[in-house]
């Protein structure tokens, strides 16, 4: 709040100096005081297009562009020095008023390209504007050009100046194409089997559904939350703004390929060149695995590894005192060497992001507001129907053989070229039966039929199912501590098996129990900005009574088309509407992991 007011001070005083530049440009001082109107004036003092007054009202590309005119309002004065550009590029709040109301500066003669005095005097300053537009880059064009010959024109603009120019008005107008129209994501993990690819490149639509304007404005252009190889954040947060949508041309429909923010991406743990992943789980599991170590019996699994038993009610007693531990231990940087995601010796701690600096996930829309989802055997139902799979899905499958027959080398690489099943998509298992040698394969229900026909034909089949976690799963066999939505013991939900849930709608209400309250707490404390606790058994919002809550935005419902190898939904639960960023529209570009370019793909869009 005191961020805001005092940037709020600062644009005051520094909109409310344009009237004596006005003057010293020769303009009427009233013109200053008039909003819209004196950026136009202000345009035209300074020799810019008119147009760029519309380019003010666009987040982030207002900031660039106001960049360039502070510049160019300091060169109307003749200030070229290094100390004069930073100020004007950095502090403007009080650079502008410094030029408005020293009774000694006067208005200038614009550079004289002609003259070389001229030319000399803007050398530093022309660099580092060109600096401050594209960091690194434009100096690295810049290098490249001038190694391949390319001079300064005799009596025009130099070199530098031009490509200032052409950068920024270049990094105005992606921005513009980036923030509101379509924008270039890639598929890294295969989620959305088979529909997108892993190594499909593709451009998102944001017209659709509308753009969302950017909540944090200042950041690095072109980069999502950290700059690149870094922990560092790519964006400020002491000026922000609310959410606020577009209006689009459409609506969110049933099976709508979605691009949003991921909802638990608020809080994530960063390691290994700022990987990030789901705090709120990795702090679930670290805690119950750190206890089950300490209180729990010793086991050997199946795979002959060391694991350590404790019930969930046993846990209980002790979850609070684990939790703080475990919570302290990864602020500090600590190791988790028990973590879901491997071997973690040092993390870079907890980041907290806004939400449009949310990691970015892609998933199917399953389910609308004011539905009800349920999965039963890892078949949907919306409201009681039972959804038609298409060969878009893929399941795992478990197969059983008496021979190697069917899974060698040889059949694996018939199995890639004819149905794309990826080579970490066919895994051999140890033996669980006597004699049996056991595969998981990830495919779609016809080609698993195929292969169970072939199995079969050629005698080798012992036995095959689709895999089906009932409800009552037993993942603490995994470590894992109720992974699976709202991570409550009072639910005994599994992927598979799941609901029923009603997915809230703008404007429905609902009556708060001690079941439901579980469900939606998230929502309303955290999606819809609530205080909330509870105490003696009375639930509390915003420090009243609350026995009914009316929510303020639709949420969704989204899974991944690879419906065993999918962290969605049923994992983190409901997506709000205001972390909706696009649906994806279609593929400029595709390289499968193991076989080179998919030229099919290439230019094609998704379903």
């Amino acid at each position: 709040m005191i961020a805001k007011i005092l940037f709020d001070s600062m644009v005051l005083i520094y909109m409310g100096s344009l009237w004596m530049i006005f003057e010293k440009a020769g303009r009427k001082k009233w013109e200053g005081f008039i909003p819209v109107y004196n950026i136009y004036v202000w345009l035209k003092i300074i020799k810019k297009p008119w147009w760029w007054i519309f380019f003010f009202i666009i987040p982030f590309v207002n900031l660039v562009v106001a960049v360039g005119c502070n510049v160019e309002t300091a060169r109307l004065f003749g200030k070229y020095s290094v100390k004069d550009t930073l100020l004007s590029i950095l502090m403007p709040w009080y650079y502008i008023p410094y030029l408005a109301f020293n009774k000694k500066l006067v208005v200038e003669s614009p550079t004289d390209w002609t003259k070389s005095e001229d030319k000399a005097k803007r050398f530093l300053h022309d660099h580092l504007t060109l600096f401050f537009i594209a960091p690194f880059v434009g100096h690295a064009l810049y290098t490249v050009f001038r190694l391949m010959g390319s001079k300064d024109k005799i009596n025009k603009k130099t070199m530098t100046c031009e490509w200032t120019n052409a950068l920024g008005f270049a990094i105005v107008a992606a921005s513009i194409i980036r923030s509101f129209f379509f924008e270039a994501f890639t598929i890294p993990t295969g989620s959305m089997e088979k529909t997108m690819r892993v190594g499909d490149y593709l451009f998102v639509n944001k017209m659709k559904y509308g753009a969302k304007l950017p909540q944090t404005p200042i950041s690095i252009p072109f980069v999502h939350n950290r700059i690149p190889g870094t922990f560092i954040p790519s964006f400020v947060e002491w000026l922000s703004m609310d959410y606020f949508r577009l209006p689009g041309y459409g609506e969110i429909e049933p099976n709508d390929i979605m691009v949003f923010n991921w909802p638990v991406g608020d809080s994530v743990i960063l390691h290994d060149g700022v990987i990030a992943h789901d705090y709120y789980a990795i702090l679930r599991d670290e805690a119950y695995r750190s206890c089950s170590r300490d209180l729990g019996e010793e086991e050997i699994d199946n795979y002959g590894n060391k694991r350590y038993k404790l019930s969930p009610d046993d846990y209980q007693a002790y979850e609070a005192k684990y939790m703080k531990s475990t919570r302290s231990n990864i602020i500090s940087g600590g190791g988790l060497s028990n973590s879901p995601v491997g071997m973690i010796n040092k993390t870079a701690g907890i980041a907290t992001l806004p939400i449009d600096k949310k990691e970015n996930y892609i998933k199917r829309c399953v389910g609308l507001p004011g539905q009800k989802i349920e999965i039963k055997n890892s078949r949907i139902s919306i409201n009681g129907e039972e959804e038609t799979l298409g060969e878009e899905y893929i399941f795992n499958y478990h197969f059983y053989t008496d021979k190697l027959q069917g899974f060698d080398k040889k059949s694996c690489q018939k199995l890639l070229e004819e149905f794309e099943i990826y080579s970490d998509q066919i895994r051999p298992d140890k033996l669980d039966l006597e004699d049996d040698i056991h595969y998981t394969v990830t495919c779609s229900p016809s080609t698993y039929k195929l292969i169970k026909s072939r199995l079969e034909r050629d005698g080798v089949l012992d036995t095959c199912f689709i895999e089906d976690y009932p409800a009552g799963y037993d993942y603490f066999k995994r470590g894992n501590y109720f992974p699976i939505f709202p991570n409550h013991p009072d639910f005994n939900w599994s992927r598979d098996n799941f609901g029923p849930l009603y997915i809230p709608e703008a404007g429905s209400k609902i009556e708060l129990t001690k079941e439901n309250w579980i469900l939606y707490r998230r929502a309303i404390e955290v999606y819809e900005g609530n205080k909330v606790s509870k105490k003696n058994g009375s639930i509390y919002i915003n420090d009243e009574v609350s026995t009914h809550y009316t929510f303020k935005q639709n949420y969704y419902w989204l899974m991944g088309d690879n419906r065993h190898g999918s962290a969605d939904s049923r994992f983190w639960g409901f997506v709000p509407e205001d972390h909706v960023v696009g649906t994806a529209s279609f593929v400029w570009f595709s390289k499968h992991p193991e076989t080179g370019i998919r030229w099919d793909r290439i230019f094609s869009f998704v379903k």
